[in-house]
């Protein structure tokens, strides 16, 4: 007894912690050797080669030297055991991060849990192939299995099969089941990227739209402007899509800025911050579409109220991969795709494929208007884990250059899809057969047409009513056109 228990305790150290060790030395050697020469078949032979020998060496020396236990559950129970807690570990905290392998909770846990796997966890975190774990674990625990038994067979040793083995065995398939499962279950949960498709950056850079600054992208009034203001300047902060406009504003009207003390007065937060920052009377003026429920509710329990001023039109729209052959959709079908009521555009008289329907955060601007105009209070279901995406260039980007992706469809408004995130592989598509075009939004056809508003919440700055009003003056509404957005139909 005294002798299996020191085989026991030799057998799972050598498995726990000298074999990872053994198995990341040759990850990095195959890495190494995969970096300096040049892509062959030759490649992967050097990578798999030392793999297999720091994989199996250890465990012919060990075997070598040691007085083996002649039944084959004594034999294997260290292996299987150090094979089932590690996979133990990986269903647990890959069951509770909800397959979510980018969580730094599950992250953290997992390469602490697994320490001796540590380096090995970090380089296919790096790589993106982090939940392939559980298929490194089998891998290694075949390796091990069959090194044994090869290492046996030279040493002609006899090995006698017993029933407990067999239970062994089924608790070991059944583990692996379960993270097979997990797998499965996370891809019909969990986009996977390709990346064999160059990517393009999420979101658009907005040092590009910064006032005074002279090789910015703003647009320039071409007349003067009737008003000015040299001090008191109101502070503006609002959606990406507004910023564009309200910051060629700035540089407009604010006499006595230069590019390095506009950020004092001129920021883009993005909707939910941005509305925040009005909340809390940081701001003076937001810019963009109406708040959400949320931060209405939030202004509220604040004692504030908001005022929304229309200052100018602007088009929700909704776009496909330009692949797609469809080029109009009905409101109805809509609501039916991101209430998952349709699931492939086959049914809508498209291709037979799976439709991937993009979703934006909570409160954000575009997710605000989807939930308001568009789905008109139908609740939309939880998104896939990366149907989520943060930022609105995000969306643009993931329907147009992934190529798994070909049969998404995201939305946005018209002006950040056409002209500070032009795509073109994306096509804007029709509603109800009319097309989001500067015509249709003016006279309000389109069926998405919004308000872009000025909203305030009690700003004690008497130059914030007069910018409002200038904005809203023929001159104002005239640059707000200049800049990309459709006017009032107030002259």
């Amino acid at each position: 007894m005294i002798e299996l228990r020191r085989y026991y305790i030799k057998t799972i150290l050598l498995a726990a912690i000298i074999s990872p060790f053994a198995v990341t030395l040759g990850v990095i050697i195959g890495i190494s050797a995969e970096i300096i020469i040049p892509i062959s078949p030759l490649n992967h032979i050097l990578f798999i080669v030392p793999l297999l020998i720091l994989s199996a060496g250890p465990w012919f020396l060990y075997l070598k030297k040691t007085d083996a236990p002649e039944k084959a559950s004594e034999l294997f129970f260290p292996v299987f055991l150090v094979a089932c807690y590690y996979l133990c570990i990986w269903i647990v905290l890959f069951g509770l991060a909800k397959y979510n392998t980018d969580n730094n909770l599950f992250s953290t846990s997992f390469i602490l849990l697994a320490f001796p796997y540590f380096i090995i966890n970090i380089i296919t975190s790096f790589l993106g192939n982090l939940k392939f774990f559980p298929v490194i674990i089998c891998a290694i625990t075949a390796t091990i299995v069959l090194s044994i038994l090869i290492s046996l067979k030279i040493q002609k040793e006899k090995l006698q099969f017993d029933k407990k083995i067999i239970y062994y065995s089924l608790i070991f398939i059944i583990l692996c089941s379960v993270s097979v499962f997990q797998l499965y279950d996370r891809s019909k949960k969990i986009l996977s990227s390709n990346y064999d498709v160059t990517k393009i950056t999420d979101e658009v850079d907005l040092h590009e739209y910064n006032p005074y600054n002279i090789h910015n992208k703003l647009q320039k009034l071409n007349e003067t402007a009737t008003i000015s203001f040299t001090e008191n300047y109101p502070r503006l902060d609002g959606a990406t899509a507004a910023y564009p406009v309200y910051a060629a504003i700035v540089q407009e009207l604010y006499m006595g800025l230069d590019k390095n003390y506009y950020s004092d007065y001129v920021r883009c937060s993005e909707t939910a911050r941005a509305y925040e920052r009005l909340i809390n009377g940081e701001i003076d003026i937001f810019f963009g579409a109406e708040p959400s429920r949320q931060q209405v509710e939030k202004a509220h329990e604040n004692g504030v109220e908001f005022v929304l001023t229309p200052v100018a039109k602007e088009a929700f729209v909704l776009f496909v991969n330009k692949e797609n052959p469809l080029s109009s959709l009905t409101i109805e079908q809509i609501q039916n795709i991101y209430t998952k009521k349709i699931t492939n555009w086959r049914d809508l008289g498209g291709k037979n494929e799976k439709i991937i329907p993009f979703q934006r955060p909570a409160n954000s601007g575009s997710q605000t208007i989807m939930l308001a105009r568009v789905m008109e209070g139908k609740r939309l279901p939880a998104p896939l884990l990366e149907e989520s995406v943060q930022g609105m260039g995000g969306i643009i980007n993931r329907v147009a250059a992934y190529r798994n992706y070909s049969s998404a469809i995201g939305y946005s408004f018209r002006f950040f899809a056409t002209g500070m995130k032009p795509n073109e592989n994306i096509k804007l598509i029709a509603i109800n057969g009319i097309e989001p075009s500067v015509k249709n939004i003016a006279n309000g056809s389109y069926p998405f047409t919004i308000n872009v508003y000025a909203v305030t919440a009690g700003s004690e700055n008497e130059n914030t009513e007069k910018l409002i009003q200038w904005i809203l003056s023929e001159q104002g509404q005239g640059f707000i056109e200049t800049c990309g957005y459709v006017r009032l139909n107030l002259y």
